[in-house]
């Protein structure tokens, strides 16, 4: 049995407090919606929620060990939240009587077998389930006559071939009501996120008015050429394991300001995508990219790129990365070196290189004068070296989690506008107690 130490009893104390605090004010205000989230030590049902009756939202995220057989007299519950809540091995039957819930997320938790019960939940329209260690097909849910949403975390097991299918069935039924409303009320944004969609519907293809489009956990094979219709989009996020490929249309969306890409099946990227004259920002996770393309030069609006390579592969920068003179913000993940490019980036105040394996800090870095935020936790340098005190607008340092072995006061005393410098984890302070040191 784990015995807490004293600083540890006073976070628990802590947290409960807080908790009991938030349930208080639910009270006083009669709040219908409660949320007790990101409460590890949250182990028990707070009983004091008992007495809010009228609740017709509650979130608990914590390490719930069961759910209390009074959770039927919250009767006005219409949607109940305990995901992440990994201790958590069954339901109770008395979950059956609340007539009104409409959502019930028991994603993350160790339940296994859904109770047949479940079936008996007329009113049930969305569900959030485990799969990963489901040996059996959920048939308590599958004819639930109201159910919308059967959401399984975007994973569901080739062995539960009657969920599957029953998913599938859902999720499209879903994305057609997504783009119908979206139809009528001309609504600028349209969401179309985790419905394992196998193609883009190409009844969007009308839909010129769109500026957000979220095309994120889906499973279309392409991005249809007619992309090029959305001629107002302004943000879109792609999340595909499938993808390979983005068409040549896709450098006519002139209005773009933010892509999020996540395809590690993409390669290359069109010579047409430096045609995105408005692209602000461009954030690339889960990566076999090869390299930009050389026209990527051409995004003279760029402000920020976020490049999170899959694995070490030699990523090519071209040439003309040095014309982005508006890039302020560079984050780089998965790289063995820096790359030359950013001292010719007169802009650059944000450089993220946490988690790549550098071995030292080439001294054109020193160039990055207007630097304010610089991140090298996790590197594999050894030692700071002498440039960074030239760095005269750096405000925020950190080096944590390296092999360190020459504590950096000389250094840092050369900076004149740092406030906030981590390096816990090095050798020269491995007796440090302090997490975060400010440094002024």
């Amino acid at each position: 049995m784990h015995r807490y130490n004293k600083e540890e009893l006073n976070e628990i104390n802590e947290a409960m407090k807080e908790t009991l605090k938030k349930i208080e004010k639910c009270k006083e205000k009669q709040s219908k919606n409660l949320e007790l989230c990101n409460n590890h030590y949250l182990t028990i049902f707070p009983e004091e929620i008992r007495e809010l009756k009228w609740l017709s939202r509650l979130s608990i995220r914590g390490d719930l060990r069961n759910v209390p057989e009074w959770i039927c007299e919250l009767e006005n519950l219409v949607s109940l939240d305990l995901c992440f809540n990994r201790r958590i091995t069954k339901l109770p039957i008395n979950l059956k009587n609340l007539k009104k819930l409409k959502k019930l997320n028991i994603q993350h938790t160790g339940i296994k077998k859904l109770p047949l019960f479940l079936g008996e939940m007329l009113s049930l329209e969305y569900i959030g389930i485990n799969t990963y260690n489901m040996k059996e097909e959920p048939q308590s849910i599958l004819n639930l006559p109201r159910l919308k949403r059967i959401d399984s975390g975007g994973y569901v097991a080739s062995r539960l071939p009657l969920l599957l299918a029953k998913q599938k069935e859902l999720d499209y039924k879903e994305c057609l009501r997504r783009i119908e409303r979206c139809k009528q009320r001309q609504s600028k944004k349209l969401n179309l996120y985790n419905l394992h969609l196998s193609e883009i519907p190409e009844k969007l293809s009308s839909f010129f008015w769109l500026e957000e489009l979220d095309l994120e956990r889906n499973d279309f094979k392409l991005i249809p050429d007619w992309i090029e219709k959305f001629s107002r989009l302004r943000i879109l996020k792609i999340d595909n394991d499938i993808l390979t490929s983005l068409p040549d249309s896709f450098g006519n969306l002139k209005l773009l300001e933010e892509f999020y890409l996540s395809a590690p099946k993409i390669k290359r990227l069109p010579d047409s995508f430096g045609n995105l004259s408005s692209l602000r920002k461009f954030i690339v996770t889960d990566s076999k990219l090869y390299g930009f393309p050389e026209t990527f030069g051409n995004l003279n609006s760029l402000e920020e790129i976020n490049l999170e390579l899959f694995y070490k592969n030699k990523f090519k920068f071209p040439k003309s990365m040095k014309n982005l003179i508006k890039l302020h913000s560079l984050t780089l993940y998965s790289f063995n070196d820096v790359p030359q490019f950013i001292q010719k980036i007169p802009a650059l105040r944000y450089l993220n290189l946490s988690f790549n394996i550098l071995e030292f800090l080439p001294k054109f870095m020193s160039n990055l004068v207007n630097l304010k935020e610089l991140h090298l936790c996790r590197t594999e340098i050894t030692e700071l070296p002498k440039w960074i005190g030239k760095l005269i607008n750096l405000e925020y340092l950190d080096i944590s989690s390296n092999e360190i072995e020459k504590d950096p006061n000389d250094i840092l005393n050369k900076l004149p506008k740092l406030q906030d410098y981590r390096d816990e984890g090095n050798i020269y302070n491995k007796k440090e107690t302090k997490k975060i040191l400010i440094w002024k």
